[in-house]
């Protein structure tokens, strides 16, 4: 499993992607595997010869755009909900500089180290959050965040 190292060198951080990466590609098997389980239970209209045929440069360009959706997405919440609670509770001003240098990192395609920054932000609103009972849940936070967006969408 891939683990986040906050004290690896700059030059390592090519293969920590790259490891990335292979694990999962690695998934790629199993996935295929059950997207055509689900192909013979329910038949799909139109082609997937496309999604069957192993294709390594595919499935590398699709897992780094897996990468980058899942760091993307992680950079909003984290970023909104900072927002949201930095100034109520203290201590979670402590994350601001992490996501923006995670949020610098990511720009720079260092994948890598934007994840591992993402990482040591997630655990340093938990440890406010083990200290600040008040403190919501990130997630509760992006539940209110949809909400009211749905709501203001009707």
């Amino acid at each position: 499993m891939f683990a986040p190292n906050p004290s690896a060198p700059a030059a390592s951080q090519s293969s920590d992607v790259q490891q990335l990466v292979g694990l999962l590609g690695s998934l790629m098997p199993l996935l295929l595997r059950f997207q055509s389980q689900a192909f013979e239970q329910q038949p799909f209209r139109g082609s997937t010869a496309n999604f069957v045929i192993p294709n390594p440069a595919l499935d590398h360009q699709a897992a780094e755009n897996l990468v980058t959706d899942i760091i993307a997405g992680s950079l909003r919440r984290l970023s909104g909900y900072l927002e949201a609670n930095a100034g109520r509770h203290a201590g979670l001003e402590n994350g601001v500089p992490i996501v923006t240098q995670a949020a610098h990192r990511f720009a720079a395609r260092d994948y890598a180290e934007a994840f591992n920054l993402i990482w040591l932000a997630y655990r340093a609103i938990e440890a406010v959050r083990a200290t600040d009972p008040q403190l919501p849940p990130l997630r509760a936070a992006e539940q209110v965040s949809a909400d009211q967006t749905s709501s203001s969408v009707h």
